[in-house]
């Protein structure tokens, strides 16, 4: 018996060394930060963005080349090579009537020189299309402020915002000489998002009032998009990346391999002999970026798909130039290395990235900032255009759990626990100190910000939260101080997220700060797939996701209100809002006045309206904090070789403004080739 005690006693010393243990490496990790920042400290240029630029220095601009100014143009030395081979025709032949002019924000040229980036496989690089390629009708400027010509010179609002005409840019011509016409646009029209097989659901961007809308050929150069009812944000959502799909069909082309134009049989014999079932795959397979053959409009095409690294070499009927007549891009190839995003970090901190934002780890920082003469490389900051990091979503829909669904429910847990987080202290060890604790409100460059809604809660007050938790009728504890709900089960909770956000260390924080006041919380992190399928089904606890692009609240508001699927907080009430009633969980009170709101924002393009109904969004959730920010205002770092040039210092990055493609990477250039 007393061999027994003894033994038991020593069992009992270890683990309590071991507990102590784990405390101690746990304070000792959670104060590598204070060292971190004072390494950061020591650096004399650590630049951050204005919080609210209004004179945004070095950004492109747009002008039209003007009759006056003559078919004077230059081209790049390799593209001249062959026109003296005979291979291309003269450089003012291959330009448009009225070419778009691009002012870079820094110098004109030089010619020459490759992009050098990374990415992790041959799917990462098709990210090509949507952010570099990004050649819609308009675009988003760099500071994600105004919508500028592109392919269409101009635009015109008519009917209350039922019907968009546009004036396509004339003469321009595919990347093979084909001119490029409206009928480009209507075969897309006709032939691709009417057919059933190609597209069995139309985007909701393209239906109002039950109906698909209209495509009008009013003639070769003028198109007009109708609609049953108003449309309100048709042109933000065309700027944000609604249009360039619709300008990657090339007519005479792609009616080669189309059921329409050829026999279905031949088709799909054809399909066939490349592995494919059916015919469609086969014209998915032909227009997809992998494809040499089919004709674009962008400024670099892609060479070899089966290369690596894979490159994308300059246009010789690309339709831009500069102030001098100069034909763009200015850079010979974009070329894309494949790696790991680890061994991508190590080669962009090596200076081997022409200019890199994608994959870049905020965790590599202080090794960005500590690099950048050996890597003959600096450091840009550019503005997130994302209110809030990351959101804690607590599931108001949640399906199994009633009495959680009721707790979840009741603003003052969701405002208890925003007060029991400690933002500075996730600031400073995750973010080096440079952000600033806020709720998801739009960020302090957006025309929407809200400083009340920022500041909303978010002071960290854990004696505010035990009292609002007690009010609340969760004053009961068990033995290990965790609160008893009405059901007299522990209060005991999961944050839910996937490996992809990157962002354990904070949410292990999080949830820490929500036990300490008697919310047991774990940290869950499953593969996206499963994360998913929970939150579909309405099972997850607290939904962990990024931001949306707050800068223009009104194209992705999941954050302000039940949106879509990915409104992680009330995925049922968003499908009775994208099911027009006829599904999901319908809304009351605050959260059914804020989808009336938007309802109304959808049916008018009045920006003054916009302003003034969604400010009503945001005092609405200001009030009832549906969402947990953390923490905001983190830049985005873009690294960019000391050799790049017309990369701008500042400059908004989001997936809404298809960043960095809303800064013309057509003009950038490279010194030195």
């Amino acid at each position: 018996m007393r061999r027994t005690l003894v033994i038991l006693g020593c069992l009992l010393a270890v683990s309590l060394g071991l507990l102590v243990l784990v405390e101690l490496l746990g304070r000792a990790t959670w104060s590598l930060a204070g060292a971190g920042r004072a390494r950061l400290d020591a650096f004399d240029s650590v630049r951050v963005p204005e919080r609210n630029p209004t004179e945004p220095k070095a950004v492109h601009a747009v002008a039209e080349w003007l009759p006056a100014q003559g078919r004077a143009f230059q081209e790049a030395p390799m593209l001249a090579a062959r026109v003296k081979a005979g291979e291309l025709p003269p450089v003012a032949d291959r330009l448009p009537e009225n070419p778009l002019v691009i002012v870079p924000p820094e110098q004109r040229g030089p010619y020459g020189g490759t992009w050098a980036r990374f990415a992790t496989d041959t799917n990462d690089v098709g990210v090509y299309e949507a952010r570099v390629a990004y050649e819609g009708l308009v675009r988003w400027d760099a500071m994600g402020r105004d919508i500028l010509p592109n392919l269409a010179t101009r635009w015109e609002i008519a009917d209350g915002g039922r019907a968009y005409t546009f004036w396509l840019r004339r003469g321009v011509r595919w990347s093979d000489g084909a001119p490029f016409t409206a009928d480009d646009l209507i075969f897309w029209y006709n032939d691709v998002l009417q057919h059933p097989e190609l597209t069995p659901v139309a985007p909701v961007d393209f239906r109002r009032g039950g109906e698909l809308m209209k495509l009008e050929k009013l003639d070769d150069y003028r198109i007009r998009f109708r609609f049953k009812e108003p449309h309100g944000l048709f042109l933000q959502t065309m700027a944000s990346g609604l249009s360039y799909p619709l300008l990657t069909y090339p007519a005479h082309y792609l009616k080669q391999f189309h059921a329409t134009y050829v026999p279905q049989e031949r088709l799909e014999a054809r399909a066939r002999d490349k592995g494919f079932h059916f015919w469609y795959q086969l014209f998915w397979e032909r227009r997809d970026w992998r494809n040499p053959e089919c004709p674009r409009l962008w400024a670099w095409t892609i060479q070899d798909p089966a290369a690596i690294p894979v490159v994308f070499q300059r246009n010789p009927y690309y339709w831009k130039v500069d102030p001098d007549g100069r034909q763009l891009p200015y850079l010979d190839r974009v070329s894309f290395a494949i790696f790991d995003v680890e061994t991508i970090n190590l080669k962009a901190i090596n200076g081997e990235a022409a200019m890199q934002s994608r994959h870049m780890d905020f965790a590599n920082y202080p090794l960005f900032m500590e690099n950048r003469t050996k890597g003959h490389y600096r450091v840009l900051h550019w503005i997130t255009a994302g209110g809030s990091a990351i959101q804690l979503a607590l599931n108001l829909n949640q399906k199994a759990d009633p009495v959680l669904r009721r707790i979840f429910g009741d603003a003052r847990f969701r405002i208890a626990l925003s007060h029991a987080i400690n933002r500075a202290d996730i600031n400073e060890i995750c973010f080096f100190g440079i952000g600033t604790p806020r709720q998801c409100a739009p960020p302090a460059a957006s025309p929407y910000r809200a400083p009340d809604y920022e500041r909303a809660h978010i002071a960290y007050d854990p004696e505010r939260a035990n009292a609002l938790l007690d009010e609340m009728g969760l004053a009961r504890r068990n033995t290990q101080g965790i609160r008893l709900r009405p059901d007299g089960q522990p209060l005991a909770i999961f944050i839910e997220t996937t490996s992809m956000t990157g962002n354990a260390k904070m949410l292990e924080m999080v949830a820490h700060d929500w036990t300490q006041v008697g919310v047991k919380t774990e940290l869950k992190i499953t593969a996206r797939q499963l994360f998913y399928a929970r939150k579909a089904a309405l099972l997850h606890h607290v939904g962990v996701w990024w931001a949306a692009d707050e800068l223009v609240p009104l194209l992705d508001p999941r954050w302000f209100l039940p949106f879509s699927a990915e409104s992680v907080h009330a995925i049922g009430y968003a499908r009775w809002f994208t099911s027009g009633g006829k599904g999901g969980v319908e809304p009351e009170g605050d959260l059914r006045r804020c989808i009336e709101l938007y309802r109304q924002i959808q049916q008018t393009p009045d920006e003054a309206e916009h302003h003034r109904l969604f400010r009503e969004i945001i005092e609405l959730n200001r009030k009832n904090l549906w969402v947990i920010g953390t923490i905001g205002e983190v830049p985005t770092l873009v690294l960019a070789s000391d050799r790049m040039r017309n990369v701008p210092e500042v400059a908004v990055y989001g997936w809404i403004f298809r960043s960095p493609g809303n800064t013309a990477p057509e003009c950038y250039a490279m010194e030195g080739n």
